[in-house]
């Protein structure tokens, strides 16, 4: 039986590089360097989000449901922007930025419901 997972390991130092992600994308934002978009903007913020919630300790049921609740409105949020841009054929410059977006949010809910299960795991024994 495995007792711990290859990647909640560096959960911390990887919520670190997402908070690092968000802060810069939104001083790029802020700074007109980018266009901006508010679909953009919920997704760098969810990654923020999730990004803290990897680095602060896991508290059970809290940790749960802001997750859940944080990575839904980002990956609907994404999911969208891409679909609205394959919808009327316009794809950008920041069409890989939108699949990169989608692809960070899959991955850090992934990290957080394994971190979840190992503490259950580790509550049981």
């Amino acid at each position: 039986m495995i007792k711990t997972l290859v990647m909640s390991r560096y959960i911390r130092p990887l919520g670190g590089i997402a908070i690092a992600i968000c802060a810069v994308t939104w001083w790029m934002d802020l700074a007109e360097i980018v266009k901006t978009c508010p679909f953009c903007r919920t997704e760098r913020t969810a990654i923020g989000l999730l990004g803290v919630l990897m680095v602060l300790p896991h508290y059970r049921y809290i940790s749960i449901f802001l997750t859940c609740l944080v990575s839904v409105v980002g990956l609907v949020t994404a999911s969208q922007h891409l679909f609205l841009m394959i919808k009327s054929w316009h794809f950008s410059s920041n069409t890989p930025l939108v699949i990169i977006a989608l692809c960070l949010l899959s991955g850090e809910l992934l990290l957080l419901i394994e971190r979840t299960l190992l503490s259950r795991k580790s509550l049981k024994q």
